[in-house]
């Protein structure tokens, strides 16, 4: 499964940075590109996933480790539908 997270800024500003940038994925975890955007949202990780459970234990990891708020959408490819 395909997964997209929206990191929002809260705190810890270049430590959250740094982190992102050197961001390893756990078991299970198969990170595609993590990107800095502007706008809404600071940044983008783009993963994939076994499945949800897998997913939202990564996703935790990364809020906590950041303090960014994290929101984050699950993605079908256009060619699946």
């Amino acid at each position: 499964m395909l997964f997209i997270t929206l990191l929002a800024p809260k705190g810890k500003g270049e430590k959250a940075v740094r982190y992102l940038k050197e961001l390893k994925a756990p078991n299970g975890i198969t990170v595609r590109g993590v990107y800095f955007t502007l706008g809404r949202y600071d940044s983008v990780i783009l993963f994939e996933a076994a499945d949800a459970e897998t997913a939202m234990r990564f996703t935790m990891e990364v809020g906590f480790e950041t303090n960014y708020t994290v929101e984050t959408l699950t993605a079908v490819s256009a060619k699946e539908i």
